[in-house]
């Protein structure tokens, strides 16, 4: 049964890490052409509709699937079959009604939303006002199907609005940017294909859910909840998430006006200096979201692994599924932070051709985000933690507290004229710094013992080999290759290349690759056969 938990956790895990790859292609399909289409100015737009909308879809959905998941696979674990329908039915009603009052109020409140961040977004933001109603249908499908440990309803939906914003959003910005509308309106067309995406998501996600009803039939024994009782856990479970996350998501909102105020202010820059020089920044900002995608992955399939162990009282399994998912984040997230920061410039520059003086910019800005990339992975599998031991608040506290610590850093270093813009990457290098030693704090006070050896060092160790690597092999290949941007691409994808296989040896070297964490994997047994991992 042991065994079996772990590849549930290992399995689902995979599926969503399978999907988040593909969705980032995608993606990447979608943003790099954009942003070459209308340069730094329209990423400015952009990224501000974007951030108050992600505001919103925080508000509305961060916290309510993870408690749902949470309730789902504890009720699923203590065989309540009749509780984890009625969990359904409560909570996909509760989240219609919030999606319905959340949309409609990015709508009738979209001229003050303007006002506070500033720019012209305010097509962008009402096109993207509908995404909140349709996110909740989403969410609450989700979270039901990962509370019973099936992520494929998640992955599936991620990958069809992937695919909505790249055919629609993409199609509508190159037709109204062709057809000579304003830049605004261009990157609501653009922004319009999240929408879309959402809409098709939606109606997946419920022809899913009425085809697998048998699928997610349990026998109804075990006592029920009232209705209201299970509200009341919803509710008591997702506030304090949803505050957490929320929080990060209002202060990166915050950003948004703050950040160009503050070079304004402080640096002497015009608005529009400033705009540019933070659609720079968004630049590596979209580099620095690439790899959490994966140890995201983790995170959402450890709460109902974790909170169905705890629920039947087995705390060495959620011992070890905790151990098992830092290895796996330190596994996937030193190697991406320690390439970007090897070479951010020759990235930039392959993906965003067209953009030389924002690549420019950006690169230096990737590099100080780039220890992000591995604190942020490792926050977003510690929240997940304290959520599924009950521990609901301790995760808020951190977050709030590394919400403060990037606003004032972003108030204070961004408007000194020496530091700029720099101290946008700083600022979030160390709120994730700070969220991050809190909540390891918390776990150790639970008394969740987990390796920092082979957590953290071993896979530090052979990150940084390679990291030695590719600061040596790139220059040589790329004079060699030569400078043409197909020779550039190929300087850089083979790099990366022999980088992974380097990685790879030298986690086999350092025995970094615990052979129980192998086994839980499809095939786990022939590939540490052919690893020689004993």
């Amino acid at each position: 049964m042991s065994r079996q938990k772990n590849r549930s956790f290992f399995g689902g895990t995979l599926v969503l890490m399978l999907s988040g790859i593909l969705v980032k292609v995608i993606g990447a399909f979608f943003s790099i052409p954009l942003a070459n289409l209308y340069g730094a100015d329209g990423n400015d737009i952009f990224i501000s509709a974007y951030y108050v909308y992600t505001a919103m879809y925080v508000i509305s959905s961060a916290g309510l699937p993870v408690a749902v998941s949470k309730m789902v696979s504890e009720a699923k674990a203590l065989g309540r079959g009749g509780e984890v329908r009625r969990i359904a039915r409560v909570t996909f009603l509760t989240f219609l009604i919030m999606g319905l009052a959340l949309s409609l109020a990015m709508i009738l409140l979209v001229d003050e939303i303007c006002l506070f961040i500033g720019g012209s977004c305010r097509y962008a933001i009402l096109t993207v006002a509908p995404t909140i109603f349709f996110t909740c249908i989403v969410s609450a499908v989700r979270g039901y199907f990962q509370g019973l440990s099936n992520m494929i309803p998640t992955a599936v939906s991620q990958i069809i609005e992937a695919l909505g914003k790249l055919i629609f959003g993409l199609g509508l910005a190159w037709y109204l940017m062709g057809a000579g509308y304003p830049l605004d309106v261009v990157v609501a067309g653009a922004i319009g294909g999240v929408t879309l995406g959402t809409v098709f998501s939606a109606l997946f996600v419920i022809c899913y859910a009425l085809r697998h009803k048998e699928e997610a039939a349990l026998p109804e024994g075990g006592s029920c909840r009232s209705s209201r009782e299970i509200l009341r856990t919803l509710v008591k479970l997702a506030i304090p998430i949803t505050v957490g996350a929320s929080v990060f998501s209002v202060s990166s909102l915050i950003d948004t006006f703050m950040v160009k105020l503050r070079l304004q202010e402080g640096c002497f820059m015009t608005d529009a200096a400033a705009g540019f020089t933070y659609g720079a920044y968004g630049y590596a900002v979209k580099l620095f979201n690439l790899p959490l995608t994966l140890v995201t992955a983790i995170g959402v399939s450890l709460i109902p692994a974790i909170s169905g162990a705890l629920a039947v009282g087995s705390r060495k399994k959620s011992v070890q599924l905790t151990e098992s998912a830092f290895r796996l984040t330190g596994l996937l997230a030193f190697p991406c932070a320690v390439g970007l920061a090897v070479i951010p410039q020759p990235i930039l520059e392959v993906l965003f051709v067209s953009q030389p003086e924002a690549c420019a910019l950006a690169a230096p800005l990737l590099r100080l985000l780039a220890p992000a990339v591995f604190l942020a992975g490792m926050v977003s599998v510690s929240n997940p933690v304290l959520q599924a031991t009950g521990k609901v608040n301790l995760p808020v506290i951190a977050m709030g507290v590394g919400a403060l610590v990037k606003i004032a850093c972003n108030y204070a270093l961004v408007g000194l004229p020496d530091i700029g813009i720099h101290g946008a990457p700083i600022g979030t290098s160390l709120c994730y710094l700070v969220i991050l030693v809190i909540n390891l704090v918390n776990i150790r006070r639970l008394h969740i013992p987990f390796s920092l050896r082979r957590s953290f060092l071993r896979p530090l160790l052979a990150a940084g080999v390679m990291g030695v690597f590719v600061w040596l092999i790139y220059p040589p290949l790329a004079v060699l290759l030569g400078n043409g941007r197909l020779m550039s691409l190929i300087s850089v994808l083979l790099t990366v290349a022999l980088a992974a296989v380097i990685y790879l040896l030298m986690l086999i070297a350092v025995k970094a690759l615990p052979r129980e964490d192998i086994l839980m994997l499809p095939k786990g047994e022939k590939i540490a056969k052919i690893l020689r991992i004993r």
